[in-house]
């Protein structure tokens, strides 16, 4: 009688962390159990769920319980200033008091666009920074042309939670500041683009302690992307080009950025 072999289960021993997604995002809602069944078998060691709005936060925060290694973060974006009210504050302020919960964001400051709101953007920006601190979460900064401002915000409230800042595209003195100040930088598939020159720089040059990988799904596609929209896969795309900028070996840039979004976000 003959038997046929088991397939022998292949060991993933290089894995990586998406500090920022969106999979909460009515684009995933075909796909998105397929892609939390894939992730471990990739090796994918966990992503984390940012919310923009607060009509969102609930299914968040239900996919963190029931996925394994998924983990929720929280927060009103500054983009979304227009779906945002002043009763989202308050409903901030309750919802941290509810655990689990990993971070509070993607918060910050966005001037991209010339005619914004500035003063409302600080005004909700230092709400959410003060419930972050009170509760002692870390927080998930957006924020484009205002690191400025934003360093600014953080040490003058004596912001010590520290986070992580998403697609950061400063300078390497501000890098340095943020570093201080107890945060990590993110960078995602900007980083793959041949004339992504300061990006590059920046991620052979700053401490491979200070820097976590995103894919911000299913938004900033890598290069070399096909598909219409990024998912958590493209973190690899992320990491291949860290690793052809850094000097570390790959196994190295795997696991110290892993490790650098577990202890960040207090992951245990």
């Amino acid at each position: 009688m003959f038997f046929k072999k088991k397939k022998q289960t292949q060991k993933i021993e290089r894995k990586l962390f998406d500090s920022i997604c969106h999979l909460d995002f009515p684009i995933f809602d075909k796909e998105r159990d397929s892609i939390f069944e894939r992730m471990p078998k990739l090796g994918i060691d966990g992503i984390l769920i940012a919310g923009v709005t607060q009509d969102k936060w609930r299914f968040i925060r239900q996919l963190a319980a029931l996925k394994k290694n998924v983990y929720s973060a929280i927060g009103l974006h500054p983009e979304f200033l227009q779906q945002h009210s002043k009763k989202n504050i308050r409903d901030l302020e309750l919802a941290v008091s509810v655990k689990p919960l990993w971070a509070i964001g993607e918060i910050g400051l966005d001037y991209y666009e010339k005619n914004i709101d500035r003063k409302a953007q600080v005004d909700l920006f230092s709400a959410q920074l003060n419930i972050a601190k009170a509760a002692e979460l870390p927080v998930i900064l957006h924020v484009r042309k205002a690191h400025e401002d934003t360093l600014a915000y953080i040490k003058a409230q004596n912001f010590q939670q520290g986070g992580i800042v998403h697609a950061f595209n400063g300078s390497i003195q501000q890098a340095e500041r943020y570093i201080d100040l107890g945060f990590k930088l993110s960078f995602g598939g900007a980083i793959t683009y041949p004339n992504a020159v300061k990006l590059k720089k920046l991620v052979t040059e700053l401490p491979l302690e200070s820097m976590v990988l995103e894919t911000n799904s299913p938004d900033m596609k890598p290069a070399n992307s096909r598909k219409a929209y990024n998912t958590p896969f493209q973190i690899f795309d992320v990491f291949n080009e860290v690793c052809k900028l850094r000097q570390e070996s790959a196994d190295d840039i795997a696991r110290i950025t892993c490790q650098n979004s577990k202890q960040i976000l207090r992951i245990q």
